[in-house]
């Protein structure tokens, strides 16, 4: 989903506010200071004085005197900073206010979005889709195992329970080996078996500790992508930036692979978004109802075979989850 015009000034109107809030509050500071310790307001203007007035002498007498301005200013900042500590405050206390020192609260570094606005818009798409919201309930405080069957049958070597157990264990391990491992999941199964459920817990874990994650079902992607191509005849700029979060995110979840309307160009698509991925070491997870033997004849050898060699699968199985808990839900 595009960032359109609306989302893009939300954003920048955000950095902005908070442009606003960092400077009141270093105008507080000061203040306080100020009034505390008359010294440090004289210290302030005695440097602003001394390198205006080496300017002045630039300019008017052609004397270049910014050397001894710098030494006289840098003795007035050493005194500054041992009154700030002395008195309680650390040496920085006056320093200009930035909740993004990166990008000093401007959203870019030179020409490139910083690291802040990507998570800033990713984070708008998921408060957007209401995603924010169900991400407080599904992560992995609230996976519950016991819904899943102890008992054994002739299909499977383990009872659900052992299996979704395991698979658990190995999403957690995803997500405390991310930043070193990274890696590639896939999930399938029948419907209404967790694997929805799971993806939001990673997706909660990592975004938790600032990774960027971006969520898109296989439906809306691809009609977005579809409808892309054929409204503009290529992407427009807004539409680079979403190809560009495609590409670039930490982790990129593509939910219910299979239900999307597939054709020769989303095939293409596909491959180019999971080869780039791979190519560039970023990580994406899948979930699909469809079973290996169904992607297979889905999608082209090409697609089934890289993800098949360069992604770890895991096989749900079991009773329909999503069932079940409305049942419980009814009996309350």
């Amino acid at each position: 989903m595009p960032l359109n015009s609306s989302q893009y000034t939300d954003l920048m109107d955000r950095y902005a506010q908070t442009q606003i809030e960092n400077q009141l509050t270093l105008k507080d500071r000061k203040a306080e200071v100020y009034e505390k310790l008359p010294r440090i307001r004289k210290i302030d203007q005695e440097i602003a004085a001394s390198s205006i007035q080496a300017i002045r002498e630039r300019l008017d007498h052609g004397n270049d005197t910014t050397g001894s301005a710098k030494e006289r200013n840098h003795k007035l900042i050493a005194e500054k900073k041992a009154l700030l500590q002395a008195n309680g405050y650390s040496e920085d206390y006056l320093q200009p206010i930035y909740t993004c020192p990166l990008c000093q609260d401007t959203g870019r570094v030179g020409t490139r979005y910083c690291s802040c606005f990507e998570q800033a818009a990713i984070s708008l798409l998921y408060r957007q889709s209401n995603l924010e919201q169900v991400l407080q309930t599904e992560n992995f405080e609230h996976f519950d195992l016991s819904y899943y069957p102890k008992d054994t049958d002739d299909s499977h070597p383990y009872s659900p329970y052992e299996n979704m157990s395991n698979i658990l264990s190995k999403a957690k391990e995803f997500v405390s080996s991310f930043d070193n491992a990274g890696g590639n999941l896939l999930f399938y199964g029948r419907t209404g078996l967790g694997k929805t459920f799971l993806s939001h817990c990673i997706a909660k874990a990592l975004l938790d500790t600032h990774h960027t994650v971006l969520y898109q079902s296989s439906i809306h992607l691809f009609e977005d992508i579809c409808s892309d191509a054929v409204m503009n005849k290529g992407r427009n700029p807004q539409s680079e930036e979403t190809y560009r979060y495609l590409y670039s995110c930490d982790l990129l979840i593509i939910d219910d692979l299979g239900t999307e309307y597939t054709n020769s160009f989303v095939s293409s698509e596909l491959y180019n978004i999971l080869n780039t991925r791979m190519r560039d070491k970023k990580s994406t997870l899948i979930s699909t109802n469809l079973d290996l033997q169904e992607l297979t004849e889905r999608y082209s050898d090409r697609i089934t075979t890289r993800i098949i060699a360069e992604y770890k699968v895991f096989k749900f199985y079991g009773s329909n989850i999503r069932l079940a808990k409305r049942k419980k839900e009814i009996q309350k």
